[in-house]
């Protein structure tokens, strides 16, 4: 492990609670870290309650998804990560501008085009020709991911999960996903391949620990065909206290949980609760002592 970089201890509990008893519900879950570039995940665990056998795969954009149906009667249902995920500093440089005739040609035109909450209206591309002029150069990239974080406030509950881009022009506040959104307009309507990440923000500085929610970015593609994170709520890079859960066009490809349920219950929004802690090295060897022996069981018990 490098002297950059940092491990972290992630707890994540959703909590679902119905009006009355549901015979049957289906979900999925985004909330295994993704190990790509310079983090790696030592230790991962997903439970549910009522409890089910989660059962993986990978998803269209990498992700890993969990797939856990319940199939006795609740009124609540609650899922409990905990993973352990290191990380190191990403290096901070500029992109290469693409040309269009090959970025026409390219897979990563995906991210350039408008997606289901990401639509490519007249308010964004006036809000960029306001803020930018005609210059769609990496400097006016990073220059409208920092001034977001100056002209709109954020205020947690003034958007809900559904909240349009338009909802929060209008209404000048709103949380990660809506700056993350509103971000993603300006830079594809600007040329620049761009997706959604979601993840979490760990401890900064001299921090140990911080509780709250998930959190969400952009990462930005060069011509080189390599991602650059920026954080329009924080006016940043993306760092390595950024930890990434999955990638997307927007947040409806990357929402940690979706599902369904039968029955005649109504359901409450679900209650979010995170804690990322910062680990000693000490605590990370015995993290990765109990994975290799792990392993080793499981190639014992194989054989």
């Amino acid at each position: 492990m490098g002297t950059d970089t940092l491990t972290y201890s992630v707890s994540h509990r959703t909590v679902l609670r119905y009006t009355a008893k549901v015979s049957l519900s289906y979900n999925e879950v985004r909330m295994r870290p993704r190990d790509r570039g310079s983090q790696r995940t030592l230790a991962f665990s997903l439970l549910s309650k009522p409890w089910a056998v989660p059962r993986s795969r990978v998803d269209y954009f990498g992700n890993f998804v969990h797939r856990l149906d319940i199939t006795a009667p609740h009124d609540l249902l609650e899922f409990t990560v905990d993973a352990v995920v290191e990380n190191a500093e990403p290096r901070r440089r500029r992109l290469s501008e693409w040309d269009q005739d090959a970025l026409a040609g390219d897979p990563r035109l995906e991210f350039v085009l408008p997606s289901p909450r990401v639509p490519l209206g007249e308010n964004t591309r006036s809000l960029w020709h306001e803020w930018n002029g005609d210059d769609t150069s990496f400097d006016s990239v990073l220059a409208a991911a920092q001034r977001i974080r100056r002209e709109l406030r954020y205020v947690s509950g003034a958007t809900t999960v559904e909240s349009s881009i338009d909802d929060l022009l209008a209404g000048g506040a709103g949380v990660c996903q809506d700056f993350t959104h509103l971000f993603l307009a300006m830079v594809r309507g600007a040329g620049w391949p761009a997706r959604y990440v979601s993840g979490y923000l760990g401890p900064v500085d001299d921090e140990q620990v911080v509780e709250g929610q998930s959190h969400a970015w952009v990462e930005v593609c060069g011509s080189d065909g390599r991602w650059l994170g920026l954080d329009p709520t924080t006016g940043e890079y993306a760092g390595a206290h950024h930890l990434r859960l999955a990638i997307g066009r927007d947040y409806g490809d990357v929402a940690p949980h979706h599902g369904l349920f039968f029955g005649k219950a109504k359901g409450a929004p679900p209650e979010v609760t995170v804690r990322i802690a910062r680990m000693s090295n000490q605590q990370v060897d015995r993290v990765e002592h109990h994975a290799a022996v792990h392993w080793q069981q499981q190639q014992q018990q194989q054989g």
